[in-house]
């Protein structure tokens, strides 16, 4: 896959869209100018008619007869001219992420294993308890590799929860609230963990619970008061916690919570690490079809996303036993 393939997609999908619009507008111009043709024709013709009922009443319900019959137009010509543009967007996607995801993370990554469409299973996070997995989960842009001996796994994630709400009249609506926005990343390393914690960033305080042993986590404070600040600790064994943060790891955490403003939690169980990244974000996505891409500024953009898991790696040294 090479650039010029990405732009022929992105080419191909923005002429798909103008051809049409074009259709639809030429459509449009067609069936206005007959039907309020026909229409201006029978008013010159009832002109003496017409006048008595111009009156600031009858100026209004005309203006709201003629612009229901143009918004009942556009409706119906949009329905008929609306071709399936599905193929056309899956190919530009497609390519897009083959060149600049794909190609740029296996120049870092060993054993890279990517997908698009694929995504991490929800029963993966269901069983750590980190995240509510919510009403509607989906997931995709999955990522599987190896970086410095830790193996690691990726993928966006949406979540959101279905709520019904009574209006005034008691009808009953639903509304559908985004409770997590991101990525879900599970890394394995040497190191090995006893016991479960919890790190979550302030303001998500929740009772936690070992899945497998059904104990509670407890809180714990830990020295560092800006820590604390930002995170909630839980964990079932509040002494040996602190083997684990230290004042160098905490200070690790703590960078990675400025960047992610904090808006990140972390769970350790057994020789794994999952980390949860509620940014709003949806990753590797194609910019507008309708401007040519810029090459440089989409690399950049997939180097920042490789970094979120170099650094962690690197900054919280989990290649090291």
């Amino acid at each position: 896959m090479e650039f010029k393939d990405v732009e022929a997609a992105r080419e191909e999908y923005k002429n798909k869209l103008e051809g049409i619009k074009k259709a639809r507008n030429k459509t449009l111009s067609i069936v206005y100018g007959i039907v309020f043709g026909i229409e201006a024709i029978i008013l010159l013709f009832n002109l003496k008619s017409v006048t008595r009922y111009m009156d600031p009443f009858g100026i209004f319900f005309i203006f709201a007869v003629v612009l229901a019959e143009s918004i009942l137009i556009f409706a119906v010509v949009f329905l008929f001219t609306n071709k399936n543009t599905s193929k056309e967007a899956t190919n530009y996607k497609k390519a897009f992420k083959a060149y600049f995801i794909e190609k740029q993370q296996a120049a870092v990554f060993q054993n890279l294993e990517y997908s698009h469409d694929q995504g991490l299973d929800k029963t993966i996070l269901e069983s750590t308890g980190l995240i509510n997995t919510g009403d509607i989960y989906r997931s995709n842009d999955f990522t599987k590799g190896k970086y410095k001996d830790v193996n690691f796994a990726q993928a966006d994630v949406h979540i959101l929860n279905e709520y019904k709400e009574k209006d005034q009249n008691g009808n009953i609506h639903k509304r559908t609230v985004t409770i997590f926005k991101g990525r879900y990343i599970i890394f394995e390393f040497p190191k090995k963990f006893e016991f479960k914690m919890v790190i979550s960033f302030n303001g998500y305080e929740r009772p936690y619970i070992n899945p497998k042993t059904k104990r509670s986590l407890s809180r714990v404070e830990t020295e560092s008061p800006e820590f604390n600040k930002r995170f909630l600790v839980y964990a079932e064994d509040g002494f040996e916690v602190f083997y684990i943060l230290n004042p160098v790891f905490i200070e690790s955490l703590e960078k990675l919570g400025q960047k992610y403003n904090n808006a990140i939690s972390f769970f350790f169980s057994d020789n794994k690490l999952y980390i949860g990244i509620n940014n709003g974000n949806d990753s590797f996505e194609p910019p507008d079809p309708y401007f040519p891409i810029n090459e440089q500024k989409e690399k950049n953009k997939v180097i920042e996303e490789i970094k979120s898991i170099t650094e962690i790696v690197d900054n919280l040294k989990l290649n090291q036993k």
